[in-house]
């Protein structure tokens, strides 16, 4: 018997003999430990013979293995592979037999059963596939393998042909040489595998190198199969000849085939070429070529471009760069540029006409497209139309420029077209989900509602029809939800679609759109942090260059700039759309523009002005960012530098009206206060072609603020006239506007009809019932004419109604609590704003209003000045009386206003010489210091010259009613002059609180005076909100003539007597009612001087007033007042031991007063007058009620006394001028006349303030004040 014949059967009785179980062992045995050290070795030998193709050897070196260990499965195996190469079928299967009731799954066992199967049975079937995979029908052939081969890919010799076969399919290849890297990691003895991987990694350039590695590593193990390894290494370098990158496995070959002339030619041919690349590569236009193109793989587009921008300036003819640069244009979204640059590489690299040919229909594709979507998003449908064609002409399938034309279409009211355009889309194979979104919207719009059901059912049963795996009908099934949700909320159901919408991304989690509409919808309901964990578990799902784009929009639609540039930033260059890199230049802009705001904060004008420079360079496309940026310079005090940036880019844009644009521009002449400008900008844009309907009527709204905005200058001007010329100028279509209504009550309540302006917020109310700004208004009227409660309980409706996140409203309704004292309330009010929106600027002025209302003004300081700082961040613009908070601050720092003044007075009085005649001229000098917010000290020192005439004492009859003359007589007495001088000196603090004041002083009757004292007095004042009370208790002087105020000295005797103060108590209380104020003064007073009768005095006060005529700048009153007084002492004579002084037993007046105060511009004034009657009666007095012994000495004469009275009236006027910013003017006269009473007062004075007055001037003028008149 031949031994190759005796082999296979010892190794079998062997194997036969060894698998019988001996008496008490169980049939199967135990799993088998790893070969022995001697057993590897003997495999690893039959393996090398086996490479050789030396079948003879291989066998004799397994028998020995198999004499060893007989039940070796690996030597088994290589046993019954020989036999199945040396055409012996039988006796493979014997071994089969053998090794299955041994190991029946062991991977030796199946790999003999494949082989073994293929070589008998499935013979023909192999030869079938491996046809069909030749013939180029490589998904049939893959199909029939993997049927062939159920358990998945065999091994040994097999498996190159099952993994070559694979990789012919085009899913296959990145299929097979994964798994074959992975059996070959797990097996590296295997080099049937590796060689298997190798002949598949040659087939192309980016593997070519390792597959050459994986060849030449097999053909230097003495058991690889060297000669194919070399026959695949070989078949490789003569596809790649001419390529001077394989230079070295060239001469790797050789070494190992060195009688290869072929491959010698070749590598000295390469030889000459590496020389040449070497000298090209130590060019550095070369390299900057090489390093642009690696830079433009790698999706570098900005170092890309530059590095091939240089090698371009010294190799102008090189297509590569010039088409590199193309590339890059074309991904930079410059189409046309793209387009040029293709045409020229074409020109200078016929041989890839193809490739550049292909390259420039793509940029004239995408370049067309990009034109038709800027048509449509600038209004232009009908371009965008004709765009959207020309580009279908060149790829008529294509979604993109068909849901481009399809928009177009619908902007052109071709709403037939467009819908079949759309069903057309929705009815392929796979249906267009936008095109289904988009034909949803445009069914709603043409009032079809019914009809979207059916149309997203039976999309979504075709698509589950059509689907090809469960995975792809679960992302069409998110689609449809997210369709649907979109359809919900356009019918504001938000419950329903945020759960479609959830229930899509449970189906796609990786859908971003569906996830950033979601995270919209959460912000809207003010749970922003919510949306920000969907967008954030997208990014953790798919990290996406469109999930990392919808997640930027996301976070900068919150003002997240810095998270949205981070997110964005993780894009490549090379995977941005044109909106993502509009996007990171808008992100770079506002990025420049806050820190901008930041430095205008801080007072750093001029670094931030820097900022603004580079935030315009990098925005300079972006006209909408342009204008953020201008109205930055607006608040900086330069508008010109501000609106000359959105001009100038309409200027270099002028083949389009921009009409969008425009319409910023007019909000940015609106910020400037160039009214007549905006004007003009608003009557040119309306006119020009193309406006829609929507663009017309947001020109025609700002044409509508625009009138509203000069109505409220003009009333605060006080030109009411004006303002309501300007205001009824606006169209009457516009007149029924909420905004144009309330401006009208505006206008009405600073005319002082407040009525009227009720019924202007009620005729906002007639349709918007809810409307809150025309119901707070209706409450400020209500309180303005007397309906305190009811204007309360409105307000807190308006309140209750008020959602939490309308802060607008919120911040109203406080203001009018802290209008209406109701602190607490409007406290509760803001403080939830201010947890919630800390960094409100609004919302910190209305905290330190509250604060500024309850007396805290260091708090309110504190609050307004950070309020500043808000509003520099937030960038508002500063009316022409500035900021809310700037005005705040000015407003409570006048509280600190200093002052010094003077002024010179001038009384007459006419009467008897010497005796009650009197000329007064006072000089004060007053000078007020502030102390904090609530007080102020101040300090007199007055200068008064008091004339009462010449005395005729020599005349017996003209001056016996003078001192002891008629007791006494004038014998030796000649005309004296009756006058007197003094300064007076005082000191006296003042508090001026939230609700109550007080002030307290001391001083001096005039120093030099004849008779002098001390005076004072306390007074404090208590606000009880619509009403008020005070009392004041003071030691005063009585003014009314000399012997009162100063005192005189008797000519017969030189005996002092007069020097009249009269000390008191005043108690007052006031009350607005309506309009109307009602008040009432009680006093009671001891008046005591030297050498006089101490007096008592009882007075009462009471009347109301009423505002006749009232503006914002201007008002006149009118009331009814009426006094009584009783003394006890009829003390008005100048006889020694009386006063001086008007002092009835009985008085009784009525008066009816009218008073007119305003202002305008620099100049305040007020107009008085009152005309009355009044009712008298005096006791007749004696001559010296102090001296009997002189009242008898004389004759017991008395001073007539009876009734009087009659008609009186009263005359004066006071004008203020302030006629620099420090420096106000002023000067006043007064004229009372009655029967036996005819003063005239007259008066100049000049103020100088510590602060600049900023704001408008005060009125009704305050006339510097004298000590004498506290």
């Amino acid at each position: 018997m031949p031994r190759h014949a005796l082999a296979p059967t010892l190794a079998l009785l062997l194997a036969s003999a060894a698998t019988q179980p001996t008496l008490g062992q169980p049939a199967a045995s135990a799993p088998r430990a790893a070969p022995s050290a001697e057993m590897t070795q003997l495999l690893s030998a039959a393996r090398m013979w086996e490479a050789k193709n030396r079948a003879d050897m291989a066998r004799g070196i397994l028998e020995k293995a198999l004499l060893i260990d007989p039940r070796q499965p690996e030597a088994l195996k290589m046993l019954g592979l020989i036999e199945i190469r040396s055409n012996r079928p039988v006796e493979a299967e014997k071994i089969l037999r053998r090794m299955r009731e041994r190991d029946p799954g062991g991977p030796a066992t199946l790999e003999l059963e494949d082989a073994y199967r293929i070589a008998t049975r499935d013979k023909r079937e192999m030869a079938t596939v491996r046809l069909l995979a030749r013939s180029g029908k490589s998904e049939e052939a893959a199909a029939r393998l993997e049927a062939l081969f159920p358990r998945g890919a065999p091994g040994g010799e097999l498996a190159g042909d099952y993994y070559r076969i694979l990789a012919g399919t085009p899913a296959g290849r990145t299929r097979a040489i994964a798994e074959l890297r992975r059996r070959a990691r797990q097996d590296p003895d295997d080099l049937r595998l590796a060689m298997a991987l190798a002949s598949l990694l040659t087939d192309r350039a980016a593997t070519r190198e390792e597959g050459l590695d994986i060849l030449y590593r097999i053909t230097q193990r003495p058991d690889g199969d060297r000669k194919t390894a070399l026959d695949i290494w070989r078949r490789t370098l003569y596809g790649v000849n001419d390529d001077p990158a394989y230079y070295r496995w060239f001469e790797r070959y050789l070494k190992e085939v060195p009688d290869d002339t072929v491959a010698q030619e070749t590598l000295a041919s390469l030889g000459q070429k590496v020389e040449a690349q070497r000298r090209l590569e130590a060019d550095p236009a070369y390299q900057a070529r090489q390093r642009g193109l690696a830079q433009l793989e790698r999706g570098q587009l900005g170092d890309a471009d530059i590095a091939l921008q240089n090698a371009y300036r010294k190799r102008r003819d090189d297509a590569e760069v010039i088409g590199g640069l193309g590339l890059v244009r074309l991904r930079q979204g410059r189409h046309d540029e793209a387009r040029e640059l293709f045409a020229r590489a074409m020109e200078l690299d016929p041989d890839n006409r193809n490739k550049w040919r292909s390259l420039m229909g793509t940029a004239t594709f995408w370049g067309t497209v990009a034109k038709a979507r800027e048509a449509n998003a600038q209004g232009k449908p009908a371009q965008a139309e004709a765009l959207a064609r020309q580009a279908l002409a060149l790829q008529p399938d294509n979604a993109s420029a068909q849901s481009i034309l399809a928009d177009a279409l619908i902007a052109q009211n071709k709403a037939p077209e467009a819908e079949t355009l759309l069903r057309a889309m929705i009815a392929r194979p796979q249906p267009d989900l936008g095109a289904l979104r988009t034909l949803v919207k445009l069914l709603q719009d043409l009032q079809r509602v019914d009809e979207i059901g059916p149309l997203i059912a039976s999309t979504e049963k075709r698509m589950g029809g059509t689907a090809g795996s469960a995975s792809e009908l679960r992302q069409l099934r998110a689609d449809l939800l997210s369709v649907q949700a979109e359809q919900l909320l356009t019918q504001q159901e938000r419950s329903q679609a945020m759960a479609r919408l959830e229930e899509s991304i449970r189906l796609a989690p990786d859908a971003p759109w569906t996830r950033f509409t979601l995270a919209r919808l959460y912000r809207d309901l003010a749970l922003p942090a919510l949306g920000r964990t969907v967008m954030e578990d997208g990014l953790a799902v798919a990290p996406s260059s469109e999930m990392r784009y919808a997640t930027a929009l996301y976070l900068n639609s919150l003002d997240d700039i810095d998270a949205a540039s981070e997110v964005l930033a993780a894009v490549p260059q090379a995977e941005r759309s044109d909106g993502m890199r509009n996007l990171a230049s808008n992100l770079s802009a506002q990025r420049l523009l806050r820190d901008a705001r930041r430095l205008l904060a801080e007072g750093r004008d001029a670094d931030a002005r820097a900022l603004l420079q580079q935030a315009a360079s990098e925005a300079k496309d972006d006209p909408h960012m342009l204008a953020s940026i201008g109205r930055e310079w607006i608040a900086l005090g330069e508008p010109d530098t501000g609106l000359k940036l959105v001009s100038g880019w309409l200027a270099a844009h002028p083949a389009d009206p921009h009409l969008d644009i425009r319409l910023r521009y007019g909000e940015l002449l609106a910020a400037a206060n160039r009214d007549d400008a905006l004007r003009d900008w608003i009557t040119e844009s309306r006119a020009m072609p193309g406006i829609t309907e929507e663009q017309r009527a947001a020109f025609d709204d700002q044409s509508l603020r625009l009138a509203l905005r000069r109505t409220d200058r003009q009333i605060a001007a006080g030109d009411l006239g004006g303002a309501r010329q300007t205001l009824y100028a606006v169209p009457a279509a516009q007149q029924t506007d909420r905004r144009w209504l309330l401006t009208l009550a505006d206008l009405r309540e600073a005319g002082g009809d407040y009525n009227g302006a009720a019924q202007a917020a009620r005729a906002v109310l007639a349709t918007q019932p809810e409307d809150a700004g025309a119901r707070l208004t209706l409450a400020r009227m209500l309180e303005r004419t007397g309906h305190e409660d009811e204007a309360l309980d409105l307000v807190r409706t308006v309140l209750a109604d008020t959602a939490d996140d309308d802060i607008d409203t919120r911040l109203a309704v406080a203001r009018r609590f802290t209008a209406m004292r109701h602190e607490d309330e409007a406290s509760a009010v803001v403080d939830d704003l201010a947890r919630r929106y800390p960094d409100r600027s609004d919302v910190t002025v209305q905290r330190g209003r509250i604060a500024q209302s309850r007396g805290s003004f260091n708090d309110a300081a504190a609050l307004y000045r950070t309020a500043q700082e808000q509003e520099q961040r937030e960038s508002l613009l500063a009316g022409p009386e500035g900021t809310p908070a700037g005005r705040a601050l000015r407003g409570l720092e006048s509280r600190r206003q200093g002052q010094v003044a003077t002024a010179v007075m001038q009384s007459n009085k006419s009467g008897d010489e010497g005796i009650s005649k009197l000329h007064a001229t006072e000089i004060p000098l007053y000078v007020r210091i502030p102390h904090g917010y609530t007080g102020h000290m101040f300090f007199h020192a007055d200068t008064v010259l008091l004339d009462a005439g010449a005395l005729p004492a020599n005349r017996l009859s003209a001056a016996s009613e003078f001192g002891k003359i008629a007791a006494l007589g004038n014998a030796g007495l000649s005309p004296s002059q009756q006058h007197d001088r003094g300064v007076a000196l005082a000191a006296g603090y003042e508090y001026d609180g939230a609700y109550n004041s007080w002030r307290a002083d001391v001083g001096t009757t005039p120093l030099g005076f004849t008779e002098q004292t001390v005076v004072g007095g306390i007074r404090y004042r208590a606000e009880l909100g619509p009403a008020s009370a005070s009392v004041d208790v003071s030691r005063r002087a009585v003014t009314s003539s000399l012997i009162s105020y100063a005192g005189a000295t008797d000519p017969v005797t030189g005996e002092t007597w007069g020097g009249i103060v009269r000390n008191g108590i005043h108690l007052r209380y006031a009350r607005d009612i309506g309009r109307a104020g009602v008040f009432a003064d009680v006093g009671a007073g001891l008046y005591t001087g030297h050498n006089v009768v101490t007096n008592h005095e009882v007075t009462v006060r009471t009347g109301f007033d009423y505002p006749v005529w009232a503006q914002r700048n201007q008002r006149v009153t009118s009331g009814l007042v009426l006094n009584y007084w009783h003394y006890s002492d009829n003390q008005r004579f100048y006889t020694f031991g009386h006063g001086g002084y008007y002092s009835p037993q009985r008085y009784l007046s009525f008066g009816i007063p009218l008073d007119w105060t305003g202002r305008r511009q620099k100049l305040s004034w007020r107009f008085q007058g009152s005309a009355g009657w009044s009712f008298t009666y005096e006791d007749p007095a004696p001559f010296y009620p102090t001296r009997p012994d002189l009242q008898q000495l004389a004759g017991n004469p008395v001073h007539g006394g009876g009734s009087g009275g009659g008609f009186s009236y009263t005359l004066g006027a006071t004008i203020e001028y302030t006629f620099a910013p420090r420096w106000v003017a002023g000067a006043g006269f007064q004229i009372d006349r009655s029967r036996d009473y005819a003063p005239n007062r007259a008066m100049a004075w000049i103020r100088y303030l510590f602060d600049r007055q900023q704001d408008p001037v005060p009125f009704p003028p305050t006339p510097v004040r004298p000590y004498s008149t506290y």
